[in-house]
Formats: structure tokens, C-alpha cells, sequence
């Protein structure tokens, strides 16, 4: 390589070391502090405002929200009204009747409720653990604590890799719900909760996908000496849990190009052509220094 070539790739590399400095420098404590503020404000939409571990301030965590749970084609078999607060359903109010589509046929319609009064609410082990996970990748941002500086990248990527992965786990827990036996489902022990008890051979599910809340009631129907079950099941759109996502998404699409710009330059910085300009440029600079 000629030294004109020489000259042009070493300024070429000082281009990019410059801008990685800047990406580090300055972009890179701009993506965390934006990321930790929308963490922090998903997290209170998750903690009901009386949960003990958070502050009492009007702003601090989540408002109750009622919802009316429907069947797509409007089905009378099952109706649930609800509040759901934070990761929890702190109110409920259900009437279910199969009528014949159970055996022996279900006439008479069973009416349970979950008391606001008793202090006892529905654990929704999917928000739950969502919060888990958003306050995983907290921590993360708070202890991301080292220098900004370009020998750092790697660690400033491998930082980046934990919050994408854990904000990715929160998102999966409110997309993918995981499936349950019905046998699980009975003695799940947030039943316990309804007044009057739930039957034996019924079992209630609540549960969250994607901006959806759905309820649905598995019924045990015996005829002869075959059985099966009946499932029916109402949702409903809830605003927040969209909002929760679309904050989610955000966050991703701003990490994941971050750090993916990180990697870029991670692999240009391991390269020969790097290397070989900046001993060079090195040597320069110290021939420099003996004048």
C-alpha cells in the first residue's frame, strides 16, 4: 500500500474513531436515559396503588380500569365484567350458563364474583412476571456505570444485549401465552378467591394476549362414558396494555439499532486495515514527539 493510500485510510480511520467517540460519548447515556425513563413509567403501569413497594404519589402507579368482557359473535353463554388494576383483577363479576351445550345440560346460571371488599385479587402471573423482567433490564441500565469511551464497546454491547433480552422476555410474556391442563387450571390457587366457590368441574382462566384480556371457563361434560370439555371465552381490548407495547417496541427498535451500529464498528475496529493505520499513525506520532 502506498503511502497516499496509507494517509487516506488512516484519516478515514480517524473519521470513524471520532464518531464512535461521539456514539459513546454522547449517544450512548442518551439511549440509556430515554430507555429508563420508559421503564420506569411501564413498571407503575404494572404496581396497583396500593402495593406497599411503591411510592403513594397520584402518579406513581397504575389506575383501575373497568372492563366489560365480550364474546366476538355476542354469545349469551358467558358474561364478565372486571376491574383490573396494575397486574391484578381486583373486581369480577361473572354469569355463565351452557345450557345444552354441556351434559347433563347447565339450566340454571351460576353467578360468582370476586368482592372488592375482600381484599383479594386475581395474581395475572403474565403482568407479573413482565414486571419482573422490565425491572431486570433497570438494573441493567443503572449498573451500565463504565467509562465512555471507544475501548469499552464490547462492554457497551454486551450491556445492550442484556436490556434487549430482558425487555424481549417482558414482551413475550404479554404475546405468548403459555398453555395450562385443566387440571392446573383447578387448582390454581387465585379459584379460591370467588364467592361462591367455583364448581369441580369448572375452571376459570384469565389470561393476556398482545393489548387483549380474555376469561374463559372450561366445563367438564360427561355423556355415557365419554367426557370432554367445553370451552367459552370473552376479551376485551385494554388501552394500556397497548400502550405497555408500543413502548416495548420502541425501546427494541432504538437498542437494537444502537447496538447494531456498535457491532459495525466493533468488527471495522478488529479489522487489518484498522489495526495496520492506527500502529502506523501510532508511529508517526511518536517520531513526532522526538522533534
Amino acid at each position: 500500500m502506498g503511502d497516499e493510500q496509507q494517509l487516506e485510510l488512516i484519516e478515514e480511520c480517524n473519521v470513524l474513531r471520532r464518531e464512535l467517540s461521539d456514539l459513546m460519548s454522547n449517544d450512548f447515556d442518551r439511549i440509556l436515559n430515554e430507555t429508563s425513563e420508559i421503564l420506569k413509567m411501564s413498571i407503575r403501569s404494572l404496581r396497583r396503588s396500593d402495593d406497599p413497594t411503591e411510592a403513594t404519589t397520584a402518579e406513581a402507579t397504575a389506575k383501575p380500569i373497568l372492563l366489560s368482557l365480550t364474546h366476538p359473535q355476542n354469545s349469551e353463554i358467558l358474561k364478565c365484567t372486571l376491574t383490573l388494576h396494575g397486574s391484578d383483577i381486583t373486581n369480577a363479576d361473572v354469569i355463565y350458563k351452557a345450557g345444552t351445550k354441556v351434559q347433563p345440560p347447565m339450566n340454571t346460571a351460576f353467578r360468582t364474583n370476586i368482592a372488592t371488599q375482600q381484599m383479594k385479587y386475581w395474581f395475572l402471573q403474565q403482568l407479573h412476571e413482565c414486571r419482573q423482567h422490565l425491572e431486570r433490564a433497570l438494573r441493567y441500565v443503572e449498573l451500565a456505570d463504565f467509562e465512555r469511551n471507544i475501548d469499552q464497546i464490547y462492554k457497551a454491547i454486551q450491556y445492550l444485549d442484556l436490556i434487549i433480552d430482558s425487555v424481549n422476555d417482558a414482551k413475550d410474556n404479554i404475546l405468548l401465552p403459555k398453555k395450562k391442563r385443566i387440571d392446573d387450571l383447578r387448582r390454581n390457587k387465585n379459584t379460591s378467591i370467588f364467592t361462591p366457590a367455583i364448581p369441580e368441574n369448572i375452571a376459570f382462566s384469565f389470561y393476556v394476549q398482545g393489548s387483549k384480556l380474555s376469561f374463559a371457563v372450561y366445563h367438564t361434560s360427561v355423556q355415557g362414558k365419554s367426557s370432554g370439555y367445553f370451552k367459552h371465552a370473552v376479551e376485551a381490548n385494554v388501552s394500556a396494555l397497548a400502550e405497555l407495547l408500543n413502548h416495548l417496541t420502541f425501546i427494541l427498535l432504538q437498542l437494537q439499532q444502537f447496538r447494531d451500529k456498535l457491532r459495525i464498528f466493533d468488527e471495522y475496529q478488529n479489522g487489518s486495515d484498522w489495526k495496520s493505520s492506527m500502529e502506523k499513525q501510532n508511529t508517526n506520532d511518536s517520531l513526532m514527539t522526538m522533534f
